[in-house]
């Protein structure tokens, strides 16, 4: 029971940390929201939604980009949007789906492109 309780204490304080952590404005990160693919298949592209930053609880948040205030475009909304991206997209390679054509290509992870970028 104490090891349970100290679990929470640190939960508590990861998330406390996470929001004093000093997010960039949109027109900072460059963020644009991308109307017209609302509606679209959002796995196949690079979108917020495939970012390792973007949280979907709440309404669409992001870990770097305030949610308030007005994008590059000057559109005002209080969400990091699915079909929006900016500068400091992250791609999640689990959530991205492979549209590569043919056997040769292997399904790559998020681990598998760290790896390739640190040689």
């Amino acid at each position: 029971m104490i090891k349970f309780g100290r679990k929470i204490k640190e939960a508590v304080r990861a998330i406390d940390n996470l929001s004093k952590f000093k997010k960039f404005s949109k027109l900072k990160a460059s963020y644009i929201e991308y109307d017209k693919f609302a509606d679209s298949n959002l796995r196949q592209g690079y979108f917020c939604y495939n970012c390792i930053y973007w949280v979907n609880t709440l309404g669409g948040q992001c870990m770097l980009v305030k949610n308030e205030g007005p994008g590059v475009m000057g559109k005002k909304s209080n969400v990091i949007a699915p079909h929006g991206c900016c500068t400091g997209y992250e791609p999640n390679y689990d959530k991205i789906d492979d549209t590569r054509k043919g056997e040769q290509h292997k399904k790559l992870s998020t681990a598998d492109v760290t790896d390739v970028a640190s040689k």
